[in-house]
């Protein structure tokens, strides 16, 4: 009889801003196929996000393996016919071909699910978040809380020196250069965007 947390050839998806839960909800959905005999599953992130081990994320037993976000084929250097399931965190830093990364999974009848921002900074589709969540079979939109009334977040807010960013201000950037950047949850009253 086939495991309910395995589906093959289903594509799960949770979607929202920063600090609304994603990555957390993720490893909840993978967690209880450690207990389960016979199953496997193998988790990927892009090597862009190198962010710090005390990030909720990295905490976890998935033993993630980095990928470079401009070359997501390589996920199928690492997968084998043995794993039921794939995981990709942060998915919305690869580029354009995960998509067809991901179709190829689904006709291969792995289950994947996927977890990622749906906007960038300027409140925008971030990467192929648009297509990815087209082709979702199941997707869960998560929201945070505002930063700055408590309502509910859907928007992700960047701030340079504690100012907002502007429109055209890099969407992925790299910290350093002398300017603190920072993030945070925002809902659409209090998300701003100038343009320059």
């Amino acid at each position: 009889m086939p495991s309910i947390f395995v589906r093959p050839g289903v594509i799960e998806g949770f979607a929202g801003p920063m600090k609304s839960g994603k990555s957390s909800a993720l490893l909840k959905r993978v967690d209880p196929l450690r207990w389960i005999h016979g199953k496997s599953f193998i988790g990927f992130k892009p090597e862009t996000d190198n962010r710090e081990k005390h990030c909720r994320s990295t905490e976890n037993f998935i033993g993630w393996i980095n990928i470079p976000s401009d070359n997501p084929e390589k996920i199928f250097e690492h997968v084998t016919q043995t794993h039921d399931l794939i995981v990709i965190d942060e998915i919305q830093f690869f580029n354009k071909k995960i998509v067809g990364v991901i179709l190829k999974l689904q006709k291969l009848m792995k289950n994947i699910i996927f977890a990622g921002l749906d906007r960038d900074f300027r409140g925008e589709p971030f990467g192929s978040m648009e297509q990815l969540m087209f082709h979702t079979n199941e997707l869960t939109k998560l929201y945070a809380i505002c930063n700055q009334c408590g309502e509910p977040a859907y928007y992700t807010q960047r701030l340079i020196d504690g100012e907002p960013a502007p429109y055209g201000a890099p969407i992925v950037s790299i910290e350093g250069k002398g300017k603190k950047e920072e993030y945070e949850a925002r809902c659409f009253k209090h998300h701003i965007v100038p343009r320059e």
